[in-house]
């Protein structure tokens, strides 16, 4: 089934055109990403998709519902966890998620079992009860994500549910988020980082500017628009100069990356024996070699031209 159906999506602001004719659809039960720089349309979009904005034109269905015309039967399929944390500061995560429930009409009891269930899977037992303002930032967005799945929203809506976590704790939030789709949320994810968008997502619409430039698999896209996979040489710092001249008598298609030398090759494994016998012949052996495959990253470049760390900046 057609979990969420967006048809012809655009929206203006004045001259500029935020959404350039945006459509695509997310099955019920996939984890679907929406991967692209700040800027590229995704939070507009997901904004649209909650009834937060109306778009200029354009249509949304959200399990078969017109989610601009039924909006209050679309409200309670939903659940949107935006990107700046919606909660009061002077109350606690337990008073937040009280008033919460109340706007679904959800009694006591039902609450209670929703918090319990929900405080084990994110983790949130130890600091429900402390003042929201007194909480770190992955905490806050914890219980923002509780508040946003109270209801067990069939469709689940996360803004950039990671940005400004450490690299641990972002991981940590992905077992939750797989931990959700578990209990039967289907899942619309905005993010920039491209590893995420590949961890977590069975299917990613890449966007720019307003629009959808590809959308598919991560590995289909990889394999379609990454390019060769790169074999990374480092050879000791005093020598690199000595090395990059070894490896263009080879006529290899050879950049500069860092510290190191990137060969572009079909066949990475069966090249690194064959430059490390070439360099150390000449007594430049590497302190050591990677392989890197290509990543939605290379993608993102080969399609738009741009790196996306030069976008983001």
């Amino acid at each position: 089934m057609i979990a969420l159906e967006v048809e012809g999506l655009t929206k203006m602001y004045g001259e500029v055109r935020a959404l350039d004719f945006i459509s695509f659809h997310v099955n019920e039960g996939e984890i679907f990403g929406l991967l692209g720089p700040n800027g590229s349309g995704k939070t507009t979009l997901m904004e649209i998709i909650a009834g937060v904005r109306a778009p200029t034109s354009g249509s949304v269905k959200v399990f078969g519902l017109d989610a601009l015309r039924e909006r209050e039967k679309v409200s309670r399929l939903i659940g949107f966890n935006p990107q700046e944390t919606m909660l009061y500061g002077d109350l606690s995560g337990w008073e937040n998620l009280r008033f919460v429930a109340s706007l679904y009409g959800m009694d006591d009891r039902e609450f209670r079992r929703r918090v319990e269930e929900l405080s084990e899977i994110l983790g949130t037992k130890g600091f429900l009860d402390k003042r929201v303002s007194k909480l770190s930032g992955g905490q806050r967005r914890r219980i923002s994500l509780m508040a946003s799945v109270l209801h067990s929203p069939h469709l689940l809506i996360l803004d950039e549910p990671t940005v400004g976590l450490d690299p641990e704790a972002r991981r940590d939030f992905w077992e939750v988020i797989w931990g959700l789709r578990d209990e039967g949320s289907t899942i619309l994810l905005s993010t920039h980082y491209m590893e995420e968008a590949d961890e977590l997502c069975d299917r990613v619409a890449i966007m720019d500017k307003g629009r959808i430039v590809t959308l598919g698999e991560p590995e289909e896209l990889k394999r379609r628009y990454g390019g060769t996979a790169k074999v990374i040489v480092y050879p000791r710092l005093r020598l690199i100069g000595e090395a990059e001249r070894a490896l263009r008598v080879m006529s290899l298609k050879l950049t500069r990356m860092g510290d190191g030398l990137a060969v572009d090759t079909e066949e990475p494994e069966e090249l690194v024996p064959v430059l490390i016998t070439s360099l150390s012949s000449r007594g430049l052996e590497p302190e050591r070699i990677e392989i890197r495959s290509p990543t939605l990253e290379d993608v993102f470049l080969n399609l738009t031209g741009r790196p996306l760390a030069e976008v983001m900046e």
